[in-house]
This record gives C-alpha cells, sequence and structure tokens, in this order.
C-alpha cells in the first residue's frame, strides 16, 4: 500500500513538475496558466437532452455521489412522459465505479452511450426520441434488473408501452 502510494505521490508530483517547470514542456502555456491558477473546466458529466430522468443512476450509486435535481420546467419526452428531474455528480464523492452509466437505460436497453459518465460524458448523437424508437437489445434479466431501481413509468417507456408520468 505504501509503494503504491509512493508512486501515485511521485507521479503527481513529476506530471506537476513538468507543466509548471520546464522549457521543453509538451503542455501549452494555455493549460500551464488554467493548471496553475486551478481554473481547469470541469468535463460534463450528464448530457440532459439524452437522459430520462428515471433516476437509475441515483438508485445505484454506492457513494451517494449522484443527486436528481428538479428540473425548472419539466420537458415532455414522448407523448405522456414528463422528465420532471435530471441527475448531477459530485465530482468530490464519484469514485468512478460507472455503475450510473452501465445501469441506465439508454446504455443497458438500448445499446447507445449513457448520458451520465463520470468522467466525461461527451456529445449525443441522437435524440432521446431517435433513441427510444429503437428495439430494446437488453435480455430479460437486465429488464427484471432496472424495474427494481427505477419507477413504473420509466421502465414502461423504455419498452415502449408509453408513460403516464405527468
Amino acid at each position: 500500500m505504501i509503494t503504491f502510494l509512493r508512486l501515485m505521490l511521485e507521479g503527481a508530483y513529476r506530471n506537476f513538475v513538468r507543466i509548471v517547470g520546464r522549457a521543453d514542456r509538451a503542455t501549452s502555456m494555455e493549460i500551464r496558466r488554467k493548471v496553475t491558477t486551478l481554473s481547469v473546466p470541469s468535463l460534463d458529466t450528464v448530457l440532459d437532452e439524452t437522459c430520462i430522468g428515471c433516476s437509475g443512476c441515483y438508485n445505484v450509486c454506492p457513494t451517494k455521489a449522484i443527486t436528481m435535481v428538479p428540473l425548472e420546467k419539466p420537458v415532455e419526452i414522448v407523448e405522456g412522459y414528463m422528465k420532471t428531474q435530471v441527475p448531477r455528480i459530485d465530482p468530490e464523492k464519484c469514485v468512478y465505479c460507472l455503475n450510473c452509466h452501465d445501469i441506465c437505460p439508454i446504455y443497458s436497453v438500448f445499446g447507445e452511450a449513457a448520458p451520465i459518465h463520470g468522467r466525461d460524458v461527451g456529445v449525443p448523437h441522437m435524440t432521446i426520441q431517435e433513441i427510444l424508437k429503437k428495439p430494446v437489445k437488453a435480455p430479460p434479466e437486465t429488464i427484471e434488473q432496472l424495474s427494481k431501481l427505477i419507477p413504473v413509468e420509466s421502465l414502461a417507456l423504455i419498452k415502449g408501452e408509453g408513460g403516464e408520468k405527468k
């Protein structure tokens, strides 16, 4: 354990010296300025536009790093289903286990990139409406697991049975 900690600290120190002190650095001056002023922007961890707001990620997070934040104005995803909340990840509590990503119905049921990721979620390639029109790729065991973590309305939405959440 001490060897691991020593390696981590030495690596962090070497990277800091490389970024801040060296003239032959590969890091740009802009990145250097951001690191030294502690103004490195955080990466997006949630894509609100492709999230269905089911709170599966919230329910599966082992460190309770995810909170569900109410939307100012609810969004109708499909007729009869209103998204009223979206997740937010607290980077200080997140251990990057990626349970949130793996349990998300967008990933686990439809096989698309999940709208939540502890590090960087990227950019959406499809709209939520396009994703929900895709056939369900998940085995029955996955649907059963999801049924224990998300509301009935959200489960009906991903199964293509519509939703009643208003």
